[in-house]
């Protein structure tokens, strides 16, 4: 006797509520599968560091050395020299231009700092006494007295932790180092290695393959691109206003402010702390105007500009950006915040595929974007399964005969049809007029072999992208 179908014994109530323990258990599960794997994988962190970084590298230089190859038809190689060594140059130049700047404005502020600290609590004296701060029960010298205390508390914490600073820069270091050496190979040899990835994805997983190279490319493309134009455009917007107002040390405020806003999300309001700091201790008369001019300009140009920059590349909405975000410097610290938005960007596309058979309009090869449409537009695909084989029918063994000439050995899988069995024979008639010529192990062949336009294309050498051109910045 066959026991009772579950859907006979429980209620529709209670299979709900089945349904969603087991969801949840299942997801618990998973989650400890992933806090393994992850584990695991942060045993070799660092490599997957160097790795990461080498790419990144490559990912960016790669548009220049392509144009530079094709444009003056110069070897891969030679292209590749030259790119980066322009690059290091300027990279070295900018670098040590900065560093020497900031160096000497930073001991110039801590010689200062105490004449500039009796200013600013004269000016709050003088604010202290005004009507409109009289009113209300805040004595703010005694509040900037111990905000700089704090300050001297923090300051004080970071030169205790020097040694430790010191390796983190080393290690950091070390680390740029081998990715610098690790990335111009990435990109003169692309296409091979590239080529070998393709040959272990199967055939009929190409589209999926082909979709992926290209949300790669838009995603982590279209975020380096908006994060380097607002990194831009705050140091322009800090120089424009130190120039004007006549404030000093214009390298460190600027310096840091662009660099706070290379973080995703909290680099905006991040951005804005140097300068109206600043603005405050050495331009108190121009305080007020210098910061609305910050707050004002700043917060139009990043709405106008940072959806225009990433539309089509991310197409994700600000809760998954903030999502990823803490996501990304919990599972990898400092680059997982910096780069986790463009990973999920990824899995999106690939969650909207798979889920719902979506993927957006500029994941679309040239020839099917939708032009009417917005790039971050999804668009309904269907994928047409033409054969679910991973090789072909044919495997051609060449060896070689004890008298120097080749010998072809052909199988010919059971399953063939009789399409297959016409390519075997004509291969077998190829290969008795090639075994009474020259040997092609021997000497170069004249012509070249026999191939057929209905013969299936092996992967990898159907096509072997490199480094996409659309990531170019």
């Amino acid at each position: 006797m066959l026991p009772p179908r579950l859907d006979a014994v429980l209620g529709t109530r209670e299979r709900r509520w089945l349904l969603a323990f087991l969801s949840l258990g299942s997801a618990y599960f998973a989650s400890l599968l992933l806090q393994q794997a992850l584990f695991v994988l942060g045993g070799f962190s660092s490599i997957l560091l160097v790795l990461f970084l080498a790419w990144l590298m490559a990912f960016v230089m790669a548009p220049f050395v392509n144009t530079l190859a094709q444009g003056l038809h110069m070897p891969r190689g030679l292209a590749t020299t030259i790119v980066y060594l322009v690059a290091l140059i300027a990279l070295g130049a900018l670098i040590f231009g900065l560093v020497t700047a900031i160096t000497e404005q930073v001991r110039e502020v801590s010689r200062t700092f105490p004449a500039t600290a009796s200013q600013v609590e004269a000016t709050l004296r003088t604010w202290q006494q005004s009507p409109i701060f009289s009113r209300f029960n805040v004595n703010l010298v005694e509040a900037f007295g111990t905000l700089s205390k704090s300050l001297g508390s923090v300051v004080g914490a970071v030169f205790g932790q020097a040694q430790a600073i010191a390796g983190a820069t080393i290690g950091a270091i070390g680390s740029f180092v081998l990715s610098l050496i690790l990335s111009p190979y990435m990109v003169m040899d692309s296409e091979r290695i590239l080529s070998r990835i393709n040959r272990v994805v199967p055939n009929r997983y190409n589209d999926e393959l082909e979709i992926f190279e290209r949300t790669v490319a838009r995603a982590f493309g279209g975020f380096l691109r908006a994060q380097l134009v607002l990194v831009a455009f705050q140091a322009i917007l800090v120089t424009l206003i130190w120039v004007i107002f006549g404030l000093p040390y214009l390298f460190l405020v600027a310096t840091l402010s662009a660099l706070a806003m290379f973080i995703p999300f909290f680099g905006p309001p991040l951005a804005l702390v140097p300068p109206i700091i600043a603005a405050w201790f050495y331009g108190s008369a121009w305080f007020l105007p210098i910061a609305i001019v910050l707050i004002a300009v700043q917060t139009v140009a990043v709405n106008w500009l940072q959806p225009r920059l990433m539309r089509g590349a991310l197409g994700m909405h600000p809760i998954l950006v903030l999502v990823a975000l803490l996501v990304g410097a919990q599972v990898a610290g400092v680059w997982g915040a910096l780069f986790g938005i463009p990973v999920v960007a990824v899995l999106q596309v690939f969650l909207n595929y798979f889920l719902w058979s979506e993927v957006p309009n500029v994941a679309l090869p040239v020839s099917e974007r939708l032009a009417h449409l917005d790039e971050a537009t999804l668009v309904k695909v269907e994928k047409q399964q033409i054969s679910d084989e991973t090789h072909p029918h044919i495997h051609v063994h060449r060896s070689l005969r004890a008298d120097g000439r080749e010998e072809y050995e052909i199988v010919v899988d059971e399953d063939e049809d009789s399409e297959a069995h016409d390519r075997a024979t004509k291969l077998d008639s190829a290969q008795e007029a090639v075994s009474s010529g020259p040997s092609a192990w021997s000497e170069p062949r004249s012509e070249p072999p026999v191939t057929h336009a209905d013969d299936e294309p092996r992967r990898g050498e159907e096509r072997a992208p490199g480094i996409p051109d659309e990531a170019g910045l």
